[in-house]
């Protein structure tokens, strides 16, 4: 797919990014499998900042998801979850192993049902002492009492809160900034791993890709606008890097576009 304009829709806003040279989605390029696979230690003064640039890049890119699937999945019974555990548990894995058995069992009692119905996004983070605990996001879910939550997990502590935010157009920007020192920490200590996780069940931004001559004032004119830029991006031309100016615009959505 080629495009030189995307818009991305959410339930409460409008991006508009314009690329001024034509982005070819598979033009894209292939990472070394074998400096993927090794540690950061290992890999040569140029194969690091080629690493640090890809976390970099990948880690705004979560960091925009969350914030999008955010916004499209917000409602009036989303919570913020925090729990953490007694034990020192510093593998991953094993770490995560416990996470997803707790979302079968938390599953079980909103549902009564083993069939994957909770709605969340989640993201993994160290403490200091080595730890690792998670920060949850649950949509749509019911009251449950604390000492319920505690049952459920059983392991250590469990800090839960309705989201209160002041505007609607500002809650993912708002809640996914607990979210960025475990996405920024799971890319650099746990390199090929996921950034985060979300069940399947979530609603996603509608995104529209297309080349146009025509300016998108037509789009969203009758919107109030939030924010504007202009930077400079990359996009691949006979197999080099070169720049491309990129116009991006963030719109409050208009109610006539539904949501």
């Amino acid at each position: 797919m080629s495009y030189n304009k995307k818009i991305v829709q959410t339930n409460s806003y409008i991006e508009v990014y314009e690329y001024d040279k034509v982005i070819i989605s598979e033009n894209t390029k292939k990472i070394n499998r074998r400096s993927k696979s090794k540690n950061f230690d290992e890999l040569e003064q140029e194969e690091q900042l080629k690493r640090l640039h890809r976390i970099s890049k990948t880690r705004q890119n979560a960091k925009w998801k969350v914030m999008r699937l955010i916004d499209t999945n917000f409602d009036s019974k989303t919570s913020f979850l925090t729990l953490t555990t007694k034990e020192n548990i510093q593998n991953r894995d094993c770490f995560n192993k416990i996470f997803d058995k707790f979302i079968k069992r938390l599953n079980y009692k909103v549902f009564k049902t083993k069939k994957r119905l909770l709605k969340y996004l989640a993201v993994l983070e160290k403490q200091k002492r080595g730890a690792w605990h998670v920060h949850i996001i649950l949509f749509d879910i019911p009251f449950i009492a604390h000492k319920e939550l505690m049952k459920i997990w059983g392991l250590g502590g469990v800090w839960i809160n309705k989201i209160d935010v002041d505007t609607k157009e500002n809650r993912g920007r708002y809640v996914s900034k607990y979210f960025e020192k475990g996405i920024g920490q799971e890319l650099v200590e746990s390199y090929g791993k996921k950034s985060f996780y979300s069940s399947r069940n979530l609603k996603h931004p509608k995104e529209y890709k297309f080349i146009s001559n025509e300016t998108t004032e037509n789009i969203i004119k009758h919107d109030e606008l939030l924010y504007e830029s202009e930077y400079l991006g990359k996009v691949y031309r006979k197999g080099k890097l070169v720049p491309n100016k990129i116009k991006y615009r963030k719109f409050k959505l208009n109610n006539s576009y539904g949501g």
